[in-house]
């Protein structure tokens, strides 16, 4: 990946938090980012995973990507392995796979305990274990840290260092931020520090102390070559009565990532011994390692299959949460109100397709709004900020429109097919098309009025309450208004016994609800 002149402030008018920086960060590089608190770090770290888009210059070949937030929330209705499955699933994993991962991974930070655990039931240092297995079951080409480590309990913080050798060693690029300058320290291929909004070369950490070495013995065929950049450049003794045995002389802190990657070469090696040794046998430090060539990855999921897994995890966070209940009573409430048994269906239709209107809106920033911003930029990171926005938009319209289908059945059963005086039979079966279409066209122009007036465009809710309310309104009595339309379409009808079937206002409600979910899409990147 590639950054060129990147610049990025908050605001038209705002000051520059980076200005004029560049980066390059090639494979197999390990990338630590130094710098006083309120430099502008996180911001560094969210253009890089792709969370925010610099308001200048330019980023270039940005890989698969997981973040891990300096904080990480709770308030996520899921256990920690129904939570890792969904983002798993996002990242392109099967189910399956997805969940076999999330074990491994909670057992390694030895969470292993709290699986079935509700998230808001954890405490910090297992929520922020279950932050850091998101990202590294995804096996990312790009993993972002942001003080990944705080919170994390010694043991745990061990295992993170191993999992980041790992990632390396398999052709990753890592880039992190931590307040200990010994964490990783004579591990990182290269070290910036951020100061007067843009990046200088840091000085270098000195390694401490390697603690005890290990030799690890194996074999393989007898022509097989040792793979390329093996993770902390071990020392290599060959046995000449075997030329297929070798010797390996490593310390601890990369004993895991070597016979990972001994044992997952093609051809394997066969492990046939593992002793510790004196720390003054290990092996010298290796070459540098942004030399080395990059190894195979999973190839990522495709774009369709992650949009289609995170509107999966965004209804499942609906549902859970509850907070649909609220518009689905209003709804009711409102039918039972103006919709009686025996009243003419085309009255009653434009009635049930008027009040799904709010509703839709109110749904769709139910929608926008529940994550926590920590595990958006999650799931921004994982998608990027316009298909995890498009998602949430996506999910809201589905949820309106069961609901108004919902809505012109009860209406269809309760109803009587005449016309407003009694005199004509109406034909059910167009009255019903008619009535879902101008539902529809009131789902979508809802969808778009709740767009608007949420986030990326409007923040306090103050703000955005009333401005769904007040839009809710004009959609529905502005002359012109798609909604409008639809909705005097079916009750002029019903004077008559007419039915006319509103496809220009459906056309028009879904050339204004793409066109705000583009628009609003292109503005989350911008100020998510």
């Amino acid at each position: 990946m590639i950054l060129r002149d990147v610049g990025r402030r908050y605001g038209l008018r705002g000051p520059w938090v980076l200005r004029g920086l560049d980066l390059d960060l090639p494979a197999h590089t390990l990338v630590r980012i130094e710098g006083a608190n309120g430099v502008g770090k996180s911001t560094l770290l969210r253009l890089l995973a792709g969370i925010d888009a610099p308001t200048e210059g330019r980023v270039t070949g940005r890989p698969r990507t997981a973040y891990v937030p300096e904080r990480f929330p709770a308030a996520l209705p899921f256990t920690a392995t129904g939570y890792l499955v969904h983002m798993g699933r996002v990242h392109g994993l099967a189910t399956a796979e997805a969940a076999a991962r999330a074990e491994e991974w909670l057992a390694r930070f030895g969470a292993a305990g709290h699986a079935r655990t509700p998230l808001a039931e954890l405490s910090k240092g297992t929520s922020q274990k279950v932050a850091v297995a998101q990202a590294l079951l995804a096996e990312p080409d790009l993993l972002v840290l942001d003080e990944a480590w705080t919170g994390l309990d010694t043991v745990a913080r061990d295992e993170l260092d191993r999992a980041v050798a790992e990632r390396v060693a398999d052709g990753a690029t890592v880039v992190f931020v931590d307040h200990d300058r010994s964490r990783l320290a004579g591990r990182a291929d290269a070290a910036y520090r951020l100061e007067g909004r843009t990046l200088t070369v840091a000085a270098a950490v000195p390694p401490g102390d390697p603690g005890p070495a290990v030799r690890i013995e194996a074999t393989g065929q007898a022509s097989a070559a040792l793979p390329s950049g093996l993770p902390g450049a071990p020392g290599v003794e060959r046995d000449t009565r075997n030329p297929a045995a070798i010797r390996l002389t490593t310390t601890v802190a990369h004993s895991d990532p070597l016979l990972h990657a001994l044992i997952t070469a093609r051809p394997p090696w066969h492990i046939t011994g593992l002793s510790r040794l004196p720390a003054s046998a290990a092996a010298a430090p290796g070459p540098d390692r942004r030399a080395r060539p990059a190894t195979p990855t999973r190839a990522a999921g495709s774009p369709v299959r992650g949009t289609s897994a995170l509107m999966r995890c965004q209804a499942a966070l609906l549902g859970r949460s509850q907070r649909w209940l609220a518009p689905l009573l209003l709804y009711a409430a409102v039918l039972g109100v103006g919709v009686q048994a025996g009243q003419p269906l085309l009255d009653s239709l434009g009635y049930a397709a008027a009040a799904l209107l709010p509703v839709a809106a109110w749904l769709l920033r139910l929608c926008v709004t529940q994550e926590p911003p920590a595990a958006r930029a999650v799931t921004a990171a994982a998608v990027g900020p316009s298909r995890a926005h498009c998602a949430s938009l996506i999910t809201g319209l589905g949820c309106a429109l069961v609901l108004g289908a919902a809505g012109t059945g009860t209406v269809l059963l309760i109803s009587e097919p005449v016309s407003t005086d009694h005199t004509v039979t109406v034909p059910l079966l167009s009255a019903a098309l008619a009535g879902l279409l101008a539902a529809g066209c009131s789902a979508l122009l809802g969808a778009a009025v709740g767009a608007l007036c949420a986030r990326p465009v409007l923040h306090r809710h103050g703000w955005s309450l009333g401005a769904t309310v007040l839009g809710s309104l004009l959609a529905l009595v502005t002359d012109g208004s798609p909604a409008k339309a639809a909705v005097t379409g079916l009750v002029s009808g019903s004077l008559t016994g007419t039915v006319r079937l509103p496809l220009l206002p459906v056309a028009a409600a879904l050339a204004v609800a793409v066109a705000v979910a583009a628009l609003t899409s292109r503005i989350a990147t911008l100020r998510e």
